[in-house]
Protein backbone atom coordinates (compact mmCIF):
# COMPACT_ATOMS: atom_id res chain seq x y z
CA UNK A 1 0.00 0.00 0.00
CA UNK A 2 1.32 3.45 -0.99
CA UNK A 3 2.34 5.67 1.98
CA UNK A 4 -0.08 8.52 2.59
CA UNK A 5 2.63 11.20 2.37
CA UNK A 6 3.83 9.94 -1.04
CA UNK A 7 0.24 9.73 -2.27
CA UNK A 8 -0.34 13.37 -1.31
CA UNK A 9 2.82 14.45 -3.12
CA UNK A 10 1.85 12.57 -6.27
CA UNK A 11 -1.64 14.07 -6.16
CA UNK A 12 -0.22 17.58 -5.84
CA UNK A 13 2.17 16.98 -8.72
CA UNK A 14 -0.66 15.66 -10.86
CA UNK A 15 -2.78 18.71 -10.09
CA UNK A 16 0.05 20.99 -11.22
CA UNK A 17 1.00 19.01 -14.29
CA UNK A 18 -2.48 18.22 -15.61
CA UNK A 19 -3.25 21.67 -17.02
CA UNK A 20 0.28 21.95 -18.40
CA UNK A 21 0.04 18.60 -20.12
CA UNK A 22 -3.26 19.58 -21.66
CA UNK A 23 -1.68 22.72 -23.11
CA UNK A 24 0.47 22.20 -26.22
CA UNK A 25 0.78 18.49 -25.49
CA UNK A 26 2.86 19.04 -22.40
CA UNK A 27 5.41 21.40 -23.99
CA UNK A 28 5.69 23.30 -20.71
CA UNK A 29 6.60 20.25 -18.63
CA UNK A 30 10.20 20.56 -19.75
CA UNK A 31 10.42 23.94 -18.06
CA UNK A 32 9.94 22.31 -14.65
CA UNK A 33 13.36 20.64 -14.76
CA UNK A 34 15.79 21.97 -12.11
CA UNK A 35 18.41 22.55 -14.83
CA UNK A 36 16.00 24.90 -16.63
CA UNK A 37 14.72 26.66 -13.55
CA UNK A 38 18.32 27.26 -12.51
CA UNK A 39 18.80 29.44 -15.59
CA UNK A 40 16.05 31.87 -14.53
CA UNK A 41 18.18 34.54 -12.90
CA UNK A 42 16.69 37.26 -10.63
CA UNK A 43 16.42 39.78 -13.47
CA UNK A 44 14.40 37.39 -15.65
CA UNK A 45 12.21 36.44 -12.67
CA UNK A 46 11.38 40.11 -12.11
CA UNK A 47 10.47 40.52 -15.79
CA UNK A 48 8.26 37.42 -15.85
CA UNK A 49 6.46 38.46 -12.68
CA UNK A 50 5.93 42.01 -13.92
CA UNK A 51 4.25 41.04 -17.21
CA UNK A 52 0.74 40.48 -15.80
CA UNK A 53 0.67 44.13 -14.67
CA UNK A 54 1.02 45.46 -18.20
CA UNK A 55 -1.57 45.60 -20.99
CA UNK A 56 -1.22 43.25 -23.96
CA UNK A 57 0.38 45.68 -26.39
CA UNK A 58 3.05 46.86 -23.96
CA UNK A 59 3.59 43.32 -22.68
CA UNK A 60 4.24 42.02 -26.17
CA UNK A 61 6.58 44.89 -27.00
CA UNK A 62 8.60 44.52 -23.81
CA UNK A 63 8.69 40.75 -24.14
CA UNK A 64 9.97 40.81 -27.72
CA UNK A 65 12.49 43.64 -27.51
CA UNK A 66 13.85 43.59 -24.00
CA UNK A 67 13.37 40.13 -22.49
CA UNK A 68 16.99 39.04 -22.84
CA UNK A 69 18.18 41.72 -20.44
CA UNK A 70 15.59 40.99 -17.77
CA UNK A 71 14.27 43.55 -15.31
CA UNK A 72 15.18 45.06 -11.96
CA UNK A 73 13.26 46.91 -9.25
CA UNK A 74 15.02 50.03 -8.02
CA UNK A 75 15.59 50.31 -4.27
CA UNK A 76 14.73 53.45 -2.30
CA UNK A 77 17.49 54.77 -0.04
CA UNK A 78 17.10 56.49 3.32
CA UNK A 79 17.57 59.80 1.46
CA UNK A 80 14.54 59.05 -0.74
CA UNK A 81 16.64 58.56 -3.88
CA UNK A 82 16.00 55.39 -5.88
CA UNK A 83 19.05 53.45 -7.01
CA UNK A 84 19.82 50.67 -9.45
CA UNK A 85 22.75 49.15 -11.33
CA UNK A 86 23.16 48.34 -15.01
CA UNK A 87 26.01 46.59 -16.74
CA UNK A 88 26.94 46.15 -20.39
CA UNK A 89 28.17 42.57 -20.91
CA UNK A 90 31.06 41.90 -23.27
CA UNK A 91 30.13 41.40 -26.95
CA UNK A 92 26.37 41.38 -26.33
CA UNK A 93 25.10 44.88 -27.25
CA UNK A 94 22.75 44.67 -24.28
CA UNK A 95 21.78 46.52 -21.14
CA UNK A 96 21.56 44.14 -18.20
CA UNK A 97 18.95 44.57 -16.88
CA UNK A 98 17.13 46.23 -19.79
CA UNK A 99 14.02 47.20 -17.81
CA UNK A 100 14.13 49.32 -14.66
CA UNK A 101 11.00 49.43 -12.51
CA UNK A 102 10.49 52.39 -10.20
CA UNK A 103 7.83 52.12 -7.46
CA UNK A 104 7.03 55.85 -7.85
CA UNK A 105 8.21 59.01 -9.53
CA UNK A 106 11.34 60.76 -8.29
CA UNK A 107 15.12 60.77 -8.70
CA UNK A 108 16.91 57.63 -9.87
CA UNK A 109 20.66 57.15 -9.47
CA UNK A 110 22.12 54.73 -11.98
CA UNK A 111 25.46 52.98 -11.51
CA UNK A 112 26.51 51.78 -15.00
CA UNK A 113 29.45 49.47 -15.71
CA UNK A 114 30.76 48.90 -19.23
CA UNK A 115 32.31 45.42 -19.28
CA UNK A 116 32.74 45.55 -23.06
CA UNK A 117 35.92 46.39 -25.00
CA UNK A 118 33.87 48.82 -27.10
CA UNK A 119 32.89 52.34 -26.04
CA UNK A 120 29.21 52.88 -25.23
CA UNK A 121 27.02 55.65 -23.87
CA UNK A 122 23.61 55.96 -22.23
CA UNK A 123 21.05 58.43 -23.54
CA UNK A 124 18.59 58.57 -20.62
CA UNK A 125 15.29 60.44 -20.02
CA UNK A 126 14.99 63.05 -17.28
CA UNK A 127 11.74 65.04 -16.93
CA UNK A 128 11.31 65.76 -20.63
CA UNK A 129 15.02 66.18 -21.31
CA UNK A 130 17.83 63.71 -21.99
CA UNK A 131 21.13 63.08 -20.26
CA UNK A 132 24.14 61.43 -21.88
CA UNK A 133 26.64 59.31 -19.96
CA UNK A 134 29.84 58.47 -21.83
CA UNK A 135 31.18 54.97 -21.07
CA UNK A 136 34.59 54.17 -22.60
CA UNK A 137 35.66 50.52 -22.62
CA UNK A 138 35.99 48.91 -19.19
CA UNK A 139 34.77 51.98 -17.29
CA UNK A 140 32.03 52.84 -14.88
CA UNK A 141 29.79 55.88 -14.57
CA UNK A 142 27.11 57.19 -12.23
CA UNK A 143 24.28 59.50 -13.22
CA UNK A 144 21.02 60.78 -11.77
CA UNK A 145 17.80 61.29 -13.70
CA UNK A 146 14.46 62.60 -12.49
CA UNK A 147 11.17 61.10 -13.66
CA UNK A 148 8.36 62.69 -11.68
CA UNK A 149 5.45 61.33 -13.69
CA UNK A 150 4.33 57.68 -13.88
CA UNK A 151 4.71 56.15 -17.32
CA UNK A 152 6.93 54.23 -19.71
CA UNK A 153 10.27 55.78 -20.73
CA UNK A 154 13.07 54.49 -22.95
CA UNK A 155 16.85 54.74 -22.86
CA UNK A 156 19.47 53.62 -25.34
CA UNK A 157 23.05 53.72 -26.58
CA UNK A 158 23.54 56.47 -29.20
CA UNK A 159 26.96 55.18 -30.33
CA UNK A 160 27.03 54.03 -33.98
CA UNK A 161 24.13 51.58 -34.55
CA UNK A 162 24.24 50.03 -31.06
CA UNK A 163 20.58 50.85 -30.32
CA UNK A 164 19.50 49.05 -33.49
CA UNK A 165 21.50 46.01 -32.40
CA UNK A 166 19.65 45.74 -29.09
CA UNK A 167 20.92 48.43 -26.74
CA UNK A 168 17.50 49.83 -25.88
CA UNK A 169 15.77 49.68 -22.52
CA UNK A 170 12.72 50.82 -20.59
CA UNK A 171 12.11 52.64 -17.33
CA UNK A 172 8.67 51.87 -15.91
CA UNK A 173 7.60 54.44 -13.33
CA UNK A 174 4.64 53.27 -11.29
CA UNK A 175 2.09 55.39 -9.49
CA UNK A 176 -1.39 56.83 -9.85
CA UNK A 177 -2.21 58.10 -13.32
CA UNK A 178 -5.49 58.94 -15.10
CA UNK A 179 -7.45 55.80 -16.08
CA UNK A 180 -7.00 56.44 -19.82
CA UNK A 181 -3.19 56.58 -19.42
CA UNK A 182 -2.62 53.47 -17.30
CA UNK A 183 -0.44 50.65 -18.57
CA UNK A 184 -2.78 48.11 -16.95
CA UNK A 185 -5.98 49.65 -18.35
CA UNK A 186 -8.63 47.35 -19.87
CA UNK A 187 -8.43 46.52 -23.56
CA UNK A 188 -9.08 49.65 -25.62
CA UNK A 189 -11.19 49.74 -28.80
CA UNK A 190 -9.08 49.77 -31.94
CA UNK A 191 -9.89 51.46 -35.23
CA UNK A 192 -11.50 49.05 -37.68
CA UNK A 193 -12.75 46.49 -35.15
CA UNK A 194 -15.28 48.43 -33.11
CA UNK A 195 -18.61 46.76 -32.53
CA UNK A 196 -21.60 48.44 -34.23
CA UNK A 197 -24.12 50.05 -31.87
CA UNK A 198 -27.05 47.91 -30.74
CA UNK A 199 -29.86 47.76 -33.21
CA UNK A 200 -27.58 48.61 -36.12
CA UNK A 201 -28.43 46.65 -39.28
CA UNK A 202 -25.82 45.78 -41.87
Amino acid sequence: MMPKRLLLRLSAAAAICAPLAACAAGEYLGLLRPSVLGQVDPEMAVLLNEHPNLDEMNEAMIGRLFATGGASRATIGADGIMRDRIRIPKDEYLWYPAILILPRGGTLELDITNEDHRPHAMFAPSNGERQAVILPAFTRGVTRVTLDQPGLYWFGCPVANHANRGMLGFVIVKGEVPPDARLDRPRQPQAGNRRPPRGHQH
